[in-house]
């Protein structure tokens, strides 16, 4: 019996023997019975409440689209709520998805930005879609993906920053994981090799994820018209008085993720006898110089409806809102949703200058020559954090289908 010690010196008889084994086995022991029991991994705490998800969900989504008892959400249509910045939570499928996890000048109660990381948990997602694993894009990934069991989507990098994230938030060192994240991107995949494929059968849709970069080149464009835009400029000076300083959030949830880790774009084809398609890209940088090779990938992707992008460049004094508009022209939308912009005035201290950003957009647009010029549809901040009813679509409207579309994709084939 491999799990007797005998004290050294001591001889036991046979029978001193048979009566120590006997006692083990009656106490449970076995051949694993010196092993010290290791810790347990973390675990969630309590999952919100229904009637917390019920309101957090009609806040987000509707309550025209979201049951009042239950909290499902309608399958039939696709909503967004713009949270700040580039993150957006989204229905499809009666499935809560958010795109990105942070929010801009977050506190203790709602403020400026009209919810909290508990009404986030409170939404219950089901995925969490990963743009870039940096401030700014993920800071609340781990902990939303930890007390919800969300499954996390991105590159391998960013699964690896997140699960970090979460270790370090719960003060964990064992071998067990503790988040579920996906990797549709490889591991140091060269951005612009290839578009990877993932069906997600609860969404029913397809996803399809780029690599792609968020490199800027400050030179100025030397075939285009000459073009500079600032973000500081026009700002709101009443903002602070209208939205006033609250108490800035320390319960330690951000993320260490490195700024220069992968950016990946996303197309979203939905299946089920539908045909829409949706594009998200958190990040934007210069295709033209720094990679050529994404704008040939994304030409050609499936048909794309709507487009939610960042407008958040790197190089607006010397080319404008032409790299965001780059992005426009290879994924020709029907609708084209600004993103970011907010954060990119407010890192000038300005507030509001979404429709002079529009304007400057439009202006790119035509610079670079887009021949299928997308409807703009503009969210102001703060206003329109929060509002479903201004990105709700249904992916069966007869619209989507036009004349000079690109092929439809229902399926990951």
């Amino acid at each position: 019996m491999k799990n007797i010690r005998l004290p050294q010196k001591t001889l036991l008889t046979l029978a001193a023997i048979a009566a120590t084994t006997l006692a083990v086995m009656a106490c449970g022991g076995g051949d694993d019975a010196s092993e010290p029991a290791g810790p347990a991994a973390p675990q969630p705490p309590a999952a919100p409440s229904t009637a917390e998800q019920v309101a957090a969900r009609t806040a987000y989504f509707g309550a025209e689209n979201v049951d009042a008892t239950t909290g499902e959400i309608r399958k039939d249509l696709v909503i967004m709520s713009w949270m700040s910045n580039t993150t957006y939570a989204a229905a499809i499928n009666g499935r809560v998805v958010l795109l990105d996890a942070s929010l801009l000048r977050r506190e203790t109660t709602a403020g400026r930005t009209p919810t909290t990381l508990a009404q986030v948990v409170a939404l219950m997602p089901s995925y969490i879609i990963v743009g870039k694993a940096a401030p700014g894009h993920a800071d609340l990934a781990a902990d939303v993906a930890f007390r919800t069991r969300a499954t996390l989507i991105g590159a391998q990098e960013h699964c690896d920053a997140i699960e970090a994230d979460a270790r370090r938030q719960q003060n964990w060192g064992g071998a067990a994981k503790l988040l579920t994240c996906t990797a549709v991107v490889p591991q140091d995949q060269p951005g612009g090799q290839a578009v990877n494929v993932l069906s997600v059968p609860d969404l029913n849709a397809c996803v399809r994820a780029v690599k792609h970069t968020d490199a800027s080149t400050a030179t100025a464009d030397p075939v285009l018209a000459p073009d500079s835009f600032d973000y500081g400029q026009g700002s709101d000076g009443r903002d602070l008085t209208l939205w006033p300083l609250g108490t800035a959030a320390s319960d330690g949830v951000s993320t260490t993720g490195a700024a220069d880790g992968p950016s990946v774009l996303y197309h979203f084809s939905l299946g089920a006898g539908r045909s829409f398609g949706l594009v998200w890209n958190d990040r934007a940088g210069s295709l033209r110089e720094e990679a050529p090779a994404v704008a040939t990938l994304l030409r050609g992707l499936p048909k794309t409806d709507v487009h939610v992008g960042s407008v958040d460049v790197g190089n607006t004094a010397t080319n404008g809102l032409r790299d965001a508009a780059l992005y426009v022209q290879a994924v020709e939308p029907k609708i084209f949703f600004p993103a970011g912009h907010d954060a990119a005035s407010q890192r000038k201290s300005a507030y509001n200058v979404g429709e002079l950003m529009k304007r400057a957009l439009e202006f790119s647009m035509a610079n670079v020559g887009v021949n299928r010029m997308p409807e703009v549809r503009l969210n102001f901040d703060p206003t329109d954090y929060i509002k479903p009813h201004y990105m709700t679509f249904d992916p069966a409207a007869a619209g989507w289908q036009q004349q000079g579309d690109r092929p439809s994709s229902t399926s990951c084939n």
